[in-house]
This record gives structure tokens, sequence and C-alpha cells, in this order.
């Protein structure tokens, strides 16, 4: 019969359990242990030989060379037959496990190196989950492999947490007050209008759509400065350049979440107006509160951002999930105001390297991947 005469590695791969030290370890290939389950499971050296792809003096070699190993006979031979001994059965029902638990491994290993199994740990701006969310439940639906941990920060803790290397990746309100980070890439990951929520009882009720300078003379609820500074800034720089006002703001008590509570009562009984996404606006909405959209320009941005120095296959498989969502469900799109196309970081403003901040805003820059440094876009 032809075939491969195998051959005897230097190498051992694990030590069987349940034997006795002797002088020396007692070791087995792997290979070899496939060699003896395919006998076991045959119980004929010519086809386990043929199913191996293998000789079969080569197989029977083998077969004996493990006997020698391990003192104990695997197999009763005769002319005619092969039989499994005792001490065969249990060390086909053992190899067998440590078989399915290597092929597992193996697996595993591939799958990580492709980007399909392993743990991500990714923040989102609060207020931000819901325009997000589908993108996330369908990557873990893609890839269930894969452990999303996420975090919901305001945009500044985010960036923190990302420099830090607390997280792989994150999701942020794009404001050109946010501080820079030098170590990290980010791209325009959605981009929609902005809508106002405000009181039942106020004139903005019975409005299909307002512009920003017409909410020149309205309180703006705002996260605490002390929490979340880049975003307050870049609400007045917003209202500055956009409404041709300068913002009065509340900050509130604690972060915006989600869900309407003592922190909202403040829109619930007309004393302010927030600002935010319109999809996030319909989802928070409670009781005695309206959503009214505003005009564009200006609109918001979402950036998604990671590090440079990232070595997580998992994470690139992961952004490059949420871009190729982004492409396909049309997340960039163009409200009356010039697509940000090609965007960069924070702190263009801040750094004082732009002489028209309104300009800064609006114009498409000059490549879709840069560095955490400078931004063209605004939002409350």
């Amino acid at each position: 019969m032809g075939g491969v005469q195998p051959g005897r590695s230097e190498q051992r791969v694990f030590t069987l359990p349940g034997v006795e030290p002797g002088p020396r370890p007692v070791d087995v290939e792997f290979r070899d242990l496939r060699y003896f389950a395919a006998v076991a499971e045959e119980l004929h050296f010519g086809r386990a030989a043929a199913r191996l792809h293998i000789t079969q003096p080569g197989l029977s070699q083998a077969i004996a060379r493990m006997e020698r190993q391990l003192e104990v006979q695997l197999l009763k031979r005769t002319r005619s037959t092969v039989e499994l001994t005792e001490v065969g059965a249990e060390l086909l029902n053992q190899g067998r496990r440590l078989l399915a638990d290597l092929e597992r491994a193996v697996t595993r290993v591939r799958m990580t190196a492709r980007g399909e199994s392993g743990l991500i740990r990714i923040g989102v701006a609060h207020l931000a989950e819901p325009l997000v969310a589908p993108a996330l439940a369908a990557f873990e639906a893609e890839y269930p492999s894969v452990v999303v941990d996420r975090s919901a920060m305001v945009s500044e803790r985010l960036l923190e947490q990302l420099a830090e290397g607390r997280l792989h990746a994150v999701i942020i309100h794009r404001v050109p007050t946010l501080p820079p980070i030098d170590a990290a890439t980010s791209e325009a990951l959605r981009r929609g209008r902005l809508a106002v929520l405000a009181g039942q009882g106020t004139w903005l009720a019975g409005r299909e759509i307002v512009s920003l300078r017409e909410l020149s003379t309205e309180m703006f609820l705002v996260n605490p400065r002390s929490l979340a500074p880049g975003a307050l800034e870049g609400l007045k720089l917003m209202c500055s350049e956009f409404g041709g006002f300068e913002a009065t703001v509340l900050e509130s008590a604690v972060a915006s979440t989600i869900s309407l509570g003592a922190d909202w009562r403040p829109i619930q009984d007309g004393t302010a107006i927030a600002l935010m996404a319109e999809a996030t606006a319909r989802t928070v909405r409670g009781d005695g509160v309206v959503v009214v959209p505003l005009e564009p320009p200006p609109q918001y941005v979402l950036a998604l951002a990671w590090r440079h120095d990232e070595q997580s296959a998992a994470v690139y498989r992961c952004l490059d999930y949420l871009r190729s969502y982004r492409d396909r469900n049309g997340w960039i799109s163009d409200y009356n105001v010039t697509p940000l196309t090609y965007d960069h970081g924070p702190g263009l403003i801040a750094d004082g390297s732009c002489k028209n901040p309104r300009r800064a805003l609006r114009e498409p820059a000059a490549s879709d991947e840069h560095h955490l440094g400078r931004t063209r876009s605004a939002h409350p």
C-alpha cells in the first residue's frame, strides 16, 4: 500500500493522565493517538491506514510504539481480526476527549486570529446608544464568539479610558472642543439631524421644525461642566456659530442617560430645553415632552475612535463591520450641509489652528482617518 511512512517527532504534546510515573515521563503524541483511534474505530489496520493516508506497516509500528511506551496491550490481534482490550477501550474513550479538546483549541485559536473570537471593550457615549445599538446587535449576532463588553460614559471620559488602554474602541459625540488624544484615530460613524426636547406646554409644542436661531432665548439643559466641559463648550460654540447667540445653560445634577427621570424635570416643566440626535430624542421622550426637529445646520456627528497601537483582530473585525453597516445603511447623509466624508478628531478649534470655526464645522477635510487631535463638526 502506498502512503507516507509516519516519522517520530521529538516534541511530545501531552502526557496521559492516570499513568503512574516511572523513571521517565510517559508521553504520547497527538498524531499517534489519532492513529490508535482510527484503528480502534475501524478494527482493521488496512482500512485505518487508508483512512489516515499512511502505510499499513507504518501504522502498525506506531501502535506498537504506543504499547511499548505505555507498557500495556491496547489491541488483540489475530490473522483475521483486531479487538480492543479493556485498556484499549479506556484509551479510546480518553483519547477521543483529548482530540476533541485539541480540535476545539485549534478552532478557537484560528477564530481569534481572524477576529471571530475574543473580547472587545467598547464605550458608547451617553445618549448615543439608540443610534448605534442596531449595528452592535448585528455584529454580536454575526460573531457570537466575540464578547462585546459595553460601557456608557460622557465622551470626555470615554476618550480618557481609550487613551489609558482600558477600552479598545469608543463611539463619541464629536465636538471641536474635546481635548486632543494623540494616541487615537477616529472617523465619522453616523451623522444626522438634531432635535429639541421641550415641554408639552411650551411654544415649541406646536412647531414641526425649528431653527437654532429661534432658540436664542431658551435655556439649554447640559451635563455638568465638571463631568463634560468639552460638550458644554461645544454647545456654546454651536449656538454662537450657527445661531448667532450666546447660549444660556442649566447644568444637570448628573450625566444625561437614556431614561427621562428627575434630571429631565426642567424640560418637562418648561424651564429648559435639550438638544440631541432626533432618533435619540424620540427614544428617550417621556410624558409631557415633545420632540421638534432642528433645521440643519448644525447636525450631530458620532465618531468611532480606536488606538493606533491596537493589536486585537477582534477589534479590527468590529471596526470593519461598523464601517460596512454605516455604508449599507446610509448613516453619513447630507441634510443641506456639506457631508463630512473626511474628518478629523476633536481639537481643531480648541487649539486655535482654525481662523474660521464655522467653516471648519462645515467643510470636508483631506482624508477620512486621522488623529484625534482636530475636528470639523459640532455637537452639543
